[in-house]
């Protein structure tokens, strides 16, 4: 299978045709080898690859190694870009593929690593002093860790970069390459499990207002 069979996507909106112009002419300079292109690529969409690779590993280091890998792809296959899409969705949409590539290698190393961890001795833990504030604020962040653990991988992501990093649901179906529809529905069956173990009814009905409004 060709990098232009795995990149290249369907959209249910139509760009606006001089952006396509003018992304498609960046990329062919940059793919003839203009650095300035390239570069003037890199720039514009890194900090968004950043936010799309974050919301499926959690970790700001990793993020920054699959973007730099997914810019290393985006160049080889820039010759097979087609403009049916933006540029920058098109490159948000290799990061994404590459977050997920990494995600499941890490997964497996994981699961490896603790099956071999199971037969040690857990280190010994002493009991720390906390304010009343600081336990609040634990207990808080262990529900929420709790809640996140009970969604799937994918509902974690749309989640994330809805909720914590504001894409809109436009820009979210097109790099995960899916309905808005679908992911209105994945956003809520998302919500449902995290109403479910930290008891807020509130969020599943803000999230359906400001799906609706959008």
């Amino acid at each position: 299978m060709g990098t232009s069979n795995v990149y290249q996507f369907s959209t249910t909106k139509e760009p606006n045709s001089l952006a396509l112009k003018a992304d498609r002419a960046l990329a062919k300079l940059a793919s003839s080898g203009d650095r300035d292109a390239f570069r003037t690529i890199v720039e514009t969409n890194k900090q968004r690859m950043f936010t799309v690779a974050r919301s499926v590993m959690g970790d700001a280091a990793l993020a920054e190694d699959i973007v730099q890998e997914a810019f290393i792809k985006a160049y080889r296959a820039l010759p097979e870009f087609k403009g049916q899409s933006r540029l920058s969705t098109w490159l948000h949409r290799i990061t994404y593929l590459t977050a997920i590539d990494m995600h499941r290698q890490r997964a497996r190393l994981l699961r490896l690593a603790s099956e071999s961890l199971q037969e040690e001795t857990a280190a010994d833990e002493h009991p720390a002093v906390h304010s009343d504030s600081d336990v609040v604020a634990q207990r808080l962040k262990t529900q929420i860790n709790h809640a996140m653990a009970t969604l799937t991988d994918f509902e974690q992501t749309v989640f994330t970069l809805r909720h914590m990093q504001n894409f809109k649901l436009r820009e979210i179906a097109q790099v995960v390459n899916r309905s808005e529809g679908t992911v209105k529905n994945i956003l809520f069956r998302a919500i449902r499990k995290m109403r479910a173990q930290l008891g807020t009814p509130s969020i599943a009905l803000q999230e359906r207002e400001r799906c609706c409004r959008e």
